[in-house]
């Protein structure tokens, strides 16, 4: 499994932040986790090869690309094999692109090495529209090999839906993306649950790198295994996805992963909306080695962690920020050799309550991508309940859950259990807010 930006822009995006170095962006992505990256900066490819060469330095897979402009000033990601296929698809698109750059008016357009030195700029409009009609773009991605994406499609500007009102009809698209203001629940519901969707930041800066996030189940960090993913074929699958900083789902996720690497065998993951109480209540239990009193007094510090791999995030620090921000609290439980309770309680109503996010792509990751581990998960809401157990669910089948059958049953039951909650179940007590920064 994979975890992946696949929209990041450098400093060659005139709307981006000089600071978006190559080095700068890998940097970047290593703090957030990520297995890999796309750099898709706005009609061209210079500074493809850079990131690509930082990133084979640091262990990041950056997958090339770029995101075009159509004569509708729509905005379609092409996510290339190579940096040569690249350069020769960039060579097409400037060839399309009337108009040259004025710094003063629309930002300097860097091309920089991977040790930050300014090569150069480009010299070309690439904040413009080609003349290219959106089917012409898809098809010229599609011939240089590639795969197209439609941009933030959830976004009024520059996304398909909001240049022209609606994906139509035939536009042979490999995959759609959202942007950070939206859940990928909220995402299913407004453009389908058959659709292949991504989830990215569109970081134009250091610090938006890894906002939104796509995890992938593949067998190696390899184009052709990116397609066969976004396809749905051979038994690679697109999990899901969210946004780190702001779902708690992807909290719940953390601390599962923290119970795994503590050696548990067995976890229980239950979500309780009780709107009458104003309280959701997220509960991680799980049989791993426990912790020492000492431990858990000083578990809720960011700068502490049992972990003897990566970081992932700041785990239980940050989830109870998340829950005094409503007015709630965290709590942990733990006994050496006995395992973990990690309990968070929140105002359910509360403004400044997160969003729950993709439960879905949470429960698909942690049971995929430990398939040794039992997990059970319990919903309930409104009066409602949904139980799912992994290894009921895996001998009911008669083969592993991360078969291609089994993954199959497995996102099926997810789904079939998030519907018997009604639809006017809105996971978002806030406003979305436009987090991408995309020009």
């Amino acid at each position: 499994m994979f975890t992946l930006d696949t929209h990041v822009h450098s400093c060659l995006s005139p709307c981006a932040e000089l600071e978006m170095h190559p080095a700068a962006i890998i940097a970047a992505a290593r703090a957030a986790a990520l297995d890999g990256i796309a750099l898709c900066d706005h009609n061209a490819a210079g500074n493809v090869g850079a990131v690509m060469r930082a990133g084979r330095r640091a262990g990041v897979w950056v997958v090339a690309g770029m995101e075009i402009t159509s004569a509708e000033e729509a905005h379609v990601q092409a996510l290339l094999p190579d940096e040569a296929a690249a350069r020769e698809l960039e060579a097409r698109v400037q060839a399309a692109l009337p108009g040259q750059n004025d710094p003063a008016a629309f930002g300097l357009q860097v091309l920089a090495d991977e040790d930050q030195t300014v090569l150069g700029y480009d010299e070309h409009l690439l904040s413009g529209a080609t003349t290219w009609t959106l089917e012409e773009v898809v098809a010229q991605v599609h011939q240089a090999g590639g795969l197209a994406v439609g941009a933030h499609v959830d976004r009024e500007s520059f996304g398909i839906i909001g240049q022209l009102g609606l994906v139509p009809p035939g536009l042979e698209l490999d995959a759609l993306e959202v942007s950070a203001q939206t859940s990928l629940p909220k995402a299913r519901r407004t453009f389908g649950a058959g659709q292949t969707l991504l989830c990215s930041s569109d970081a134009h800066q250091p610090g938006g790198v890894g906002r939104g996030k796509t995890f992938f189940w593949m067998q190696a960090p390899t184009f052709p295994e990116l397609r066969l993913a976004l396809g749905g074929r051979d038994g690679r699958a697109v999990l899901g996805g969210g946004r780190p900083m702001e779902d708690l789902s992807l909290h719940l996720l953390d601390i599962a992963q923290n119970a795994v690497e503590a050696g548990a065998r067995r976890i229980a993951i239950e979500v309780r909306e009780d709107e009458a109480a104003d309280t959701l209540v997220l509960q991680v239990a799980d049989d791993g080695r426990g912790m020492s009193p000492d431990a858990v007094k000083r578990a809720q510090d960011p700068f502490f962690t049992t972990r003897t791999t990566r970081r992932v995030g700041l785990g239980l620090a940050l989830f109870s920020e998340a829950a005094r921000a409503t007015g709630g609290a965290v709590t942990v439980e733990s006994r050496e050799g006995q395992g973990t309770t990690v309990r968070g309680t929140f105002g359910h109503g509360h403004l400044d309550r997160q969003p729950l996010g993709d439960l879905e792509s949470t429960l698909l990751v942690l049971i995929a991508g430990n398939p040794g581990v039992q997990v059970t998960y319990r919903r309930q809401a409104r009066g409602r309940t949904f139980e799912l157990d992994s290894r009921q669910l895996e001998q009911s089948l008669g083969e592993p859950l991360t078969s291609p059958r089994g993954l199959a049953a497995l996102r099926a039951a997810l789904r079939e259990g998030e519907r018997r909650f009604s639809e006017d179940m809105d996971d978002e007590p806030q406003e979305e807010r436009d987090a991408s920064g995309d020009d």
